[in-house]
């Protein structure tokens, strides 16, 4: 990754970029997504991840853009398209929004009933024109807002430094979930005996595969993968069920965590304690940093909260 940035801030760009959705359901297009070699900055709006990766504009005045959105428990929307500006600090930006993928909550349903991700090209592009006060290494300030954010340090090797961890690095699980079509419903079926790899926004990739119709194993094999900055994971998780989506959850993945100033967290998440209910997930994520002991992690909502891991 070209530079640690998970932890920046969007400041006051949770309320103006609101304006780039809502996101109406076109045409389903599966291809693949779009890479953005940009900078990452993270909000967060009542707990929920925003999290903004900007390409330069390189002496020109258009260049890629993804937004990705993150809810408690399980629901991920991501969106990209190019923003046009001029390469200042001070500069109105128009962002142009031309794919969405979509990971919904339907942890009410059960999974026969499930649409799962998805993939919709918008035609026309949605439009939102935004102004830059001010952008900095560590700070992005849209429209003026008097807030201030600073840079996530995770110390140490406790309990919540390594909970903490998890959750970055979950961040970066979920919002590869968003664009496998038809994860987390019947629709994974399509990948039946076959492997399908699928490109982090940054770099590597996650594979994809299925066998067994009656007694379904998949296999989400994620090798340098990267969405955003500072986060980047290598290894497996399996999910081993049955057509209602009983079962268990296994595997183990690794991940690092850059920090700003700092040498990289490293760690990884073994899934073994992991039940599977109706296509959703109970127990604990058994998490552990190099050179500490291992924690569990409980499923469901985060503790701490992200506001807590990231100082914002």
């Amino acid at each position: 990754m070209r530079r640690v940035m998970v932890a920046a801030a969007v400041v006051g760009g949770v309320g103006v970029l609101a304006c780039l959705g809502p996101y109406p359901n076109v045409a389903e297009k599966l291809d693949g997504v779009e890479g953005v070699n940009g900078t990452s900055y993270i909000a967060l709006d009542a707990g929920a991840a925003r999290i903004l990766i900007l390409a330069p504009f390189d002496g020109g005045r258009t260049a890629p853009f993804t937004r990705i959105d993150e809810q408690q428990p399980r629901a991920v929307q991501t969106i990209q398209g190019t923003y046009e500006g001029d390469a200042t600090n001070a500069l109105n930006v128009t962002f142009s929004s031309t794919t969405l993928f979509s990971l919904p909550n339907e942890a009410s349903k059960p999974v026969s009933d499930r649409v799962g991700a998805s993939r919709h090209q918008l035609s026309p592009p949605m439009e939102s024109r935004v102004h830059v006060d001010s952008s900095t290494e560590l700070v992005l300030d849209l429209s003026g807002s008097g807030e201030i954010g600073r840079t996530a340090l995770i110390t140490g090797n406790d309990a919540n430094a390594t909970a903490c961890a998890f959750h970055l690095a979950n961040l970066a699980v979920e919002s590869s979930e968003a664009r496998i079509p038809g994860f987390n419903s019947a629709g994974l079926t399509q990948y039946l005996n076959r492997e399908e790899p699928f490109d982090g926004i940054l770099s590597g990739t996650v594979t994809i595969g299925l066998v067994g119709l009656f007694s379904p194993v998949t296999t989400n094999t994620f090798r340098n993968y990267a969405d955003f900055e500072g986060v980047m994971l290598d290894g497996q998780q399996v999910s081993s069920t049955d057509t209602g989506g009983n079962g268990a959850l296994t595997g183990i993945l690794a991940f690092k965590i850059g920090r700003d100033g700092l040498p990289p967290i490293e760690g990884s998440v073994d899934y073994r304690e992991v039940t599977i209910t109706g296509g959703n997930e109970s127990g604990n994520y058994l998490v552990t940093l190099d050179g500490g002991a291992t924690f569990p992690v409980p499923t469901g909502r985060r503790v701490p909260p992200l506001e807590q891991c990231l100082g914002l």
